[in-house]
């Protein structure tokens, strides 16, 4: 485990390479009506604000020395980097396809891996200038107006001075399930599982969202679960993972597996995230 100066070092790097990004991306975004789109070879469309976004976080987190795995980066092999016991996991935009269709649900995702698990996440939500980030001792946190606030660069006291602490949240039967799921891959196994849920729990209200945003409703207590049937990249959930571990959610596999990071494929299967007293 790393130290406490060293992690607060890193924190601080993550937290302003994420704000700084997500203005660059804010630029763009307001400047066009509409956005140039290619198509990646895995099927994930790409803008010229993921590759901003990219090389603002690159140049932020090259300054730690400590080596960075991203979406819009060169393809890492496996045997260059399963050896790393301590790396950056990095989506420069999640939701791009929420960008393209300018329903500001997009978000900048930064993870400190250690061990192929999740240290802690930063999350910015740049249409909300909202940035979430998580703390191994210390919890979940959210700062409102981020960019605003941040001045020239965030210091670690004055990160958590300007931070309100997210707590831990339980569900009870006294109301419904509220339920998170993706905007852009809902499917029809979804809806059978939020049906098998309905039997279990009772009334369920379902909330879309796109991107790992849907993480940062279970860490403000606005959703008890959140349902993911369709693969993703290890890019896309390790920042939302970490955040939700530190309000006590738990996030596994549909089967009940903890989420193994940096396979060779970087492709994570169906998961769930919930809170205390969803007992699945």
């Amino acid at each position: 485990m790393i130290n406490r100066e060293l992690t607060d070092y890193l924190l601080i790097n993550a937290c302003n390479a994420a704000v700084v990004a997500g203005v660059d991306i804010m630029k763009i975004y307001n400047a066009h009506t509409e956005f140039d789109v290619n198509i990646k070879s895995d099927n994930t469309l790409v803008t010229e604000a993921d590759r901003v976004s990219h090389e603002k976080i690159k140049k932020y987190l090259s300054q730690t020395r400590v080596p960075m795995l991203s979406e819009e980066g060169r393809n890492m092999l496996f045997e260059e980097r399963y050896r790393w016991d301590l790396y950056w996991l990095v989506d420069p935009i999640d939701g791009t396809r929420e960008f393209v269709n300018k329903n500001d649900e997009f978000v900048v995702c930064i993870a400190l891996m250690t061990d192929n698990r999740p240290l802690f996440g930063v999350i910015y939500v740049p249409a909300e200038d909202k940035l979430y980030f998580s703390d191994p001792d210390r919890g979940a946190f959210l700062i409102e107006h981020a960019a605003e606030k941040r001045g020239e660069a965030f210091q670690i006291n004055a990160l958590y001075a300007l931070a309100v602490r997210l707590a831990p949240h339980n569900w009870d039967a006294s109301r419904p399930l509220r339920v998170i799921v993706t905007r852009s891959h809902m499917t029809h196994e979804t809806e059978e599982f939020i049906d098998d849920l309905r039997k279990k729990f009772g009334p369920v209200e379902e909330i879309h969202c796109g991107s790992s945003k849907k993480f940062c409703y279970i860490a403000e207590g606005k959703a008890d679960v959140y349902i993911r049937l369709t693969s993703v990249f290890d890019w896309d959930i390790a920042a939302g993972h970490a955040i939700a571990n530190a309000v006590e959610a738990t996030v596994k596999h549909i089967g009940g597996e903890d989420i193994a990071y940096n396979k060779r494929t970087l492709v994570i299967d169906p998961f769930i995230a919930y809170v205390k007293g969803v007992e699945l």
